[in-house]
């Protein structure tokens, strides 16, 4: 009997040891489980419109980009601050979220400035901010200088061709805008349509400076490999300044963002080879019928984490692509 009683202790024991094992291994399964829900993936972008210029390492980077951690940092009750500068075309999307985030999030400082995407690239590649801003592809040189760069479509654009109310034109082709910025066409009325009473009939060309994605990408859509803008152009350094320009001389001709597009200049549809006309509207750059139509990024070094991961986050979420639309640019949705 005493030799039956220890076997069944010792069963007894060893079933005890086997469940207790059992209940170690499902608490572990559970954390690691946990720890991978944090994540979600960052939004792939859109191939470019026809005709345009896309950086293919741009694209691949952006697609293959590290998921954006889901952390609210800011919950920890100690002030953050984050830096974001660049493009003047984004600006107005990362300022507008910003300013909401930190109304909803007291504890982050979110920092942001223009300057154009060339800055907006450095920056970020020198890490003096935290996040860089851009409205064009980022190069396969630039690609090779900063490797680690993450690059995140944030929203959709057109770049609008304006002119003056005052000017009588109602619509321009691919190849008049492309010998306007030539100066191969100097004069209004080398174009049927076109008339500016009261001026001296002479095209002013209004641009944008060497630091723009959006001349970057304008020229690389418009103007011939290679080519430059005719010398006369004025080199301005931001949308606003472009719009401010052509609402104020009659004879000019510029390129913005259609997130400025306003009343006080005149937005012109392109006309194509089959003499339809394409207006610079959100639904024809969301369906890329309009052929001036780009994504615009926003870009980390490396994966986005901490303050700038959740913020990024906040601008990809139905809210922050809400705010987006607000602001007169295109969902990515």
């Amino acid at each position: 009997m005493n030799a039956k009683r220890s076997s069944y202790l010792i069963i007894t024991l060893s079933l005890v040891a086997v469940f207790m094992l059992a209940i170690a291994a499902g608490c572990t399964g559970n954390g690691s489980t946990n720890t991978a829900a944090t994540q979600v993936p960052v939004a792939s972008p859109t191939i470019a419109a026809a005709g345009a210029t896309t950086s293919v390492t741009s694209v691949i980077q952006t697609a293959n980009a590290v998921p954006v951690t889901t952390s609210a940092p800011v919950s920890t009750g100690q002030k953050q601050t984050i830096k974001i500068t660049g493009s003047t075309t984004v600006l107005p999307i990362v300022q507008a979220a910003a300013d909401k985030y930190m109304a909803e999030h007291p504890d982050a400082d979110i920092q942001t400035s223009g300057g154009g995407s060339g800055v907006g690239i450095q920056a970020i590649g020198a890490k003096t901010v935290d996040i860089g801003m851009t409205s064009r592809d980022v190069t396969k040189d630039e690609m090779a200088k900063y490797p680690d760069f993450v690059i995140t479509p944030v929203a959709q654009d057109g770049i609008a061709i304006i002119v003056n109310p005052a000017n009588t034109i109602q619509s321009v082709t691919f190849d008049q805008i492309r010998q306007i910025y030539l100066g191969n066409i100097t004069k209004w009325s080398q174009i049927t349509g076109a008339d500016v009473p009261g001026t001296n009939d002479q095209i002013v060309v209004v641009g944008r400076d060497s630091a723009s994605g959006t001349r970057v990408y304008f020229e690389q859509t418009i103007l011939p490999t290679n080519a430059t803008p005719v010398a006369s152009m004025q080199e301005l350094n931001s949308n606003g300044a472009v719009l401010q320009n052509v609402a104020q001389t009659p004879d000019a001709i510029g390129y913005i963002s259609i997130g400025f597009v306003s009343s006080d200049i005149k937005a012109l549809p392109i006309m194509g080879t089959t003499g339809t006309t394409i207006s610079p509207t959100i639904d024809n750059v969301k369906t890329r019928t309009y052929p001036i139509s780009r994504n615009l990024y926003v870009i980390t070094n490396g994966q986005p984490s901490g303050l700038a991961g959740d913020f990024i986050k906040y601008i990809l979420s139905p809210e922050g692509q809400k705010i987006v639309a607000d602001q007169g640019y295109v969902t990515l949705t």
